[in-house]
């Protein structure tokens, strides 16, 4: 079976949008703006509006993950950084 590139994209937004949640939920315990929780559905949304334009990046699946992969980081890395704060020691 061969998923189309919608699919992969689909797939790489699901995992991240699940891996930002535990993150923040079980290894870091904090609890973001729920805003900030959908921000790596924004690449996502995108690449639906840009899949009736088939221009060259419509076709080109992997900078689209790649974006919803950078943006999750984006997201966890000041929650992380701050959590390193808060368990060094004083």
């Amino acid at each position: 079976m061969r998923l189309n590139n919608q699919a992969k994209v689909g797939l790489v937004t699901i995992l991240c949008l699940l891996c930002q949640g535990y993150v923040f939920s079980y290894i870091l315990r904090v609890e973001p703006h729920p805003l900030l929780s959908f921000v790596p559905l924004l690449p996502y949304i995108a690449y639906i509006y840009a899949r009736n334009k088939r221009t060259w990046y419509h076709q080109k699946p992997i900078y689209w993950m790649a974006a919803i992969i950078a943006l999750t980081m984006i997201d966890i890395i000041p929650f992380a950084y701050l959590a390193m704060g808060r368990t060094g020691t004083s």
